[in-house]
């Protein structure tokens, strides 16, 4: 049977590679597609689902308005490809379509198999996460057909009021695609400006004016295919950003930062007052404590209690903000709604702070530093503290982080701080000391004659790691939460029969203890004069190094069915180098093996992923060994 199944691949792969190169030929005679020899498939190369020509052009008006055109060409080689040309065209209030024009036909025939308008799509509403109210909408058309090759031609125009957010530009859209021509005109006015940031890309960049239009070309032949394993980093893209912007009657200039930061605090100006009589509630719940800290404490855990975060994204409210009071009034805001709520009170009782701009999300991109413009999708609150002690932050929509602890969303990331003085690029903390970064754990085990054992295990972990059982505690319900214990023990085939689960903290640093009890069946493997122990010491995973500091303690007490003698029982291994600590000690008394393990690791920063990798490797590799056991034989006779 494999041979069969080998003789088939063959034969589809040479009817491919011939289907191939017949098409590309076909796309140069009918399409107008310049055909290069490595665009031919070969064997090694990817498989290419379908080929695309796009033209683009922004062109900005002196009264900010943005009109984008679009005319794409795809040829879809194979089903596969049909996603490849499946049309979504965004609007909102500040966001308008304004023609769609599609046509789909038989690239060897010349034959029209479809037409569609605006007037044909589908619309449906696109609700970011925890989205409650927004008008953030699409049109789209998908494309169907049980015959290749099909070519599909796509015109587009919208039009933004706002110049504030210019889309980038990514030629290759879709992996297994093949790019043969894109080109990018970008004509503004001279006042306006417009500054960018090429990133790999490899064609011809030129530049003329054309009238009041200053016109800016990028053109990309013959990119490479791309395939799922593209770093993102090695992607092909130029970032855009205008100088001068206005969204509404707001008008600004980022040429550096602090001209963003203006231009987000004037916009917010104004809407940070409250009712007199919530502001004499908020100093008669401080009244009693001088320390600034305190009061902050006070007045955060008050906003987590009484306010809801409901996610509001409405035209320009997508960066203005609620105003203070409607937020108290009606008891729920968005991220810049509650944050100015918290700021608004702060200020009451004569604590400064800063509306601040972040890029959110557990694995959101770098912000590009050095193109001040618009990559934010998030608001925090830092407060300065004096005497040089470093700030509070605060992440106005969790209704259970601790004051001044921002967790995986929104840490070790650059933000933009805004104050009545413009604003600065600045870090949230990366809470990668060990304090943040520590797990301790106990276990008892007791395994009985016929392999089986009983686990009583206490584990307590600080700041990061217990940020993710607070997240379990808060968002799965009790079996959810046994499953996740029983799924992610170190000691496979755990199961939990009790459990208790603690979630506190300490000022800002986050606290978690768990205890459970379990059954593991078949722990150990009996032979007539040996019992094995299979490794069992928790795996050390790339995500628990993310923050490149840890501070792990494990300790095993093992109680075994009778005395034996140990077999293979190691000295005391380590492995120990700058910034990396690992001890393993194991030792035999009676019939109670103790297996203890110490990892501290303070990695330095610009640690490669690959070096990172191979660490986890090392330490890994010094518990995997199995434990072997000589019975005592002479009492096997007697029995």
């Amino acid at each position: 049977m494999p041979s069969v199944i080998k003789k088939l691949h063959t034969l589809q792969t040479f009817i491919t590679d011939f289907y191939m190169v017949a098409l590309l030929v076909v796309a140069h005679l009918l399409l107008g597609f310049p055909v290069h020899s490595d665009s031919i498939s070969k064997k090694d190369s990817p498989p290419i689902y379908s080929i695309l020509s796009e033209n683009q052009r922004i062109e900005i008006s002196d009264s900010y308005e943005v009109i984008y055109k679009i005319e794409r060409t795809f040829t879809v080689l194979s089903s596969e490809g049909l996603a490849h040309a499946f049309t979504s065209v965004f609007y909102d209030k500040l966001n308008e379509i304004e023609s769609v024009e599609i046509e789909i036909t038989d690239p060897i025939s010349g034959k029209t198999l479809e037409k569609a308008k605006a007037k044909d799509m589908a619309d449906a509403a696109i609700y970011s996460s925890g989205s409650i109210f927004d008008d953030n909408r699409h049109k789209y058309f998908e494309v169907k057909s049980s015959k290749f090759p099909v070519q599909v031609a796509v015109t587009i125009e919208t039009k933004s009021s706002s110049n504030f957010h210019l889309s980038d530009w990514v030629p290759v859209h879709r992996y297994n695609q093949k790019v043969t021509k894109s080109t990018l005109v970008v004509a503004y006015p001279e006042h306006i400006g417009l500054r960018y940031k090429a990133v790999n890309l490899l064609g011809e960049k030129s530049e003329k004016t054309v009238g009041k239009l200053v016109e800016v070309t990028w053109v990309e032949t013959d990119l490479p295919v791309q395939t799922p394993d593209l770093k993102k980093e090695d992607d092909h893209r130029l970032l855009l950003a205008p100088v001068v912007f206005a969204m509404g009657d707001f008008v600004g200039k980022m040429e550096d930062w602090s001209g963003l930061a203006t231009w987000q605090y004037e916009l917010n100006k104004g809407r940070n007052v409250l009712p007199e009589e919530f502001i004499a509630e908020i100093k008669t719940m401080v009244a009693d404590t001088d320390s600034d800290y305190e009061k902050i404490e006070i007045l955060y855990q008050y906003l987590q209690k009484n306010y809801r975060y409901v996610s509001i994204q409405l035209g320009i409210g997508g960066w203005q903000t609620m105003s203070a009071t409607e937020v108290v009034k009606y008891a729920y805001g968005d991220c810049k709604g509650l944050t100015n709520l918290m700021k608004s009170m702060l200020e009451a009782v004569e604590i400064a702070s800063n509306y601040t701009l972040v890029q959110a999300g557990e694995n959101a991109e770098k912000i590009e530093t050095d193109l001040p413009s618009n990559q934010f999708n998030h608001v925090i609150l830092q407060v300065p503290l004096e005497d040089g002690k470093s700030p509070v932050w605060l992440e106005c929509t969790s209704n259970s982080l601790p004051t001044g602890f921002l967790g995986d969303f929104t840490k070790n990331r650059y933000v933009l701080v805004t104050n009545e003085r413009g604003g600065y690029l600045t870090k949230t903390p990366a809470y990668n000391s060990s304090e943040w970064n520590t797990v301790l754990s106990k276990n008892v085990v007791k395994i009985d004659p016929q392999g089986n054992a009983t686990i009583a295990t206490k584990i307590n972990v600080q700041g990061n790691f217990a940020e993710d059982l607070q997240n379990v505690k808060q968002y799965l319900d009790t079996r959810q939460q046994r499953d996740f214990f029983n799924s992610n023990s170190p000691v496979a085939g755990l199961i939990i029969n009790q459990y208790e689960l603690h979630v506190d903290h300490k000022d800002s640093l986050l606290l978690a203890d768990l205890s459970y009890e379990g059954f593991i069946q078949k722990f150990v493997q009996n032979t007539a004069k040996r019992m094995i122990l299979k490794p069992f010491l928790g795996k050390i995973t790339d995500e628990m190094l993310v923050n490149n500091s840890l501070n792990q303690i494990d300790e095993y007490l093992i109680e075994l069915p009778e005395v034996m003698e140990a077999e293979n029982l190691s000295e005391n291994l380590v492995l120990e180098e700058e910034g990396i600590k690992v001890t393993l000690r194991t030792s035999l008394e009676g019939k109670n093996l103790s297996v203890n393990r110490e990892i501290n690791l303070s990695l330095s920063e610009d640690i490669s992923e690959e070096a990172k990798t191979e660490l986890i490797k090392r330490i890994n590799a010094l518990g995997s060994s199995n434990f072997y056991f000589i019975k005592n034989t002479a009492a096997l006779r007697h029995d």
